[in-house]
């Protein structure tokens, strides 16, 4: 009986080491647009199922400048040099406000992970005033880093 169960072990502890291991790579940081307008801080992020979340900052939009939670999800490719980079990824951001809700504003990015701490995205916007005409809008293609 011990034997079998330390020939299972040996099976099982090589398996976890490699699907916890197997990537080891953190997307965490602060991302900041080249013109400033957009940052994007990654606070929690797993490459166990590719999601990760933070605080989006949007300098400009029809409120003023907001700070809003974000999420995300990212995706791995098979690259040829076995690299995990570069990535695709995509993001939104969600703000209505509770009191009333006088307007809803969503941000939502979609990019590439190039390298560690450097991603190029193209956003778009939607921006729904109450009782108004919504406004979609381009937010460009950007690069943060």
């Amino acid at each position: 009986m011990q034997q079998s169960k330390l020939l299972g072990l040996l099976f099982v502890i090589p398996m976890l080491m490699l699907s916890t291991s197997a990537h080891a790579f953190n997307i965490n940081g602060t991302y900041t647009s080249e013109n400033g307008e957009f940052v994007l801080t990654v606070t929690q992020s797993s490459d166990w199922n590719g999601t990760f979340s933070g605080t989006y900052f949007t300098q400009f939009t029809p409120v003023g400048p907001l700070s809003i939670p974000v999420s995300g999800t990212f995706h791995f490719v098979n690259n040829p040099n076995g690299e995990l980079t570069p990535l695709a990824l995509t993001f939104s951001a969600v703000m209505r406000p509770d009191a009333g809700w006088p307007y809803a504003l969503v941000d939502a990015w979609s990019g590439i992970l190039m390298k560690p701490g450097y991603i190029s995205a193209t956003g778009v916007r939607t921006f729904l005033p109450a009782g108004g005409t919504g406004v979609m809008s381009s937010l460009g293609t950007h690069t943060l880093n």
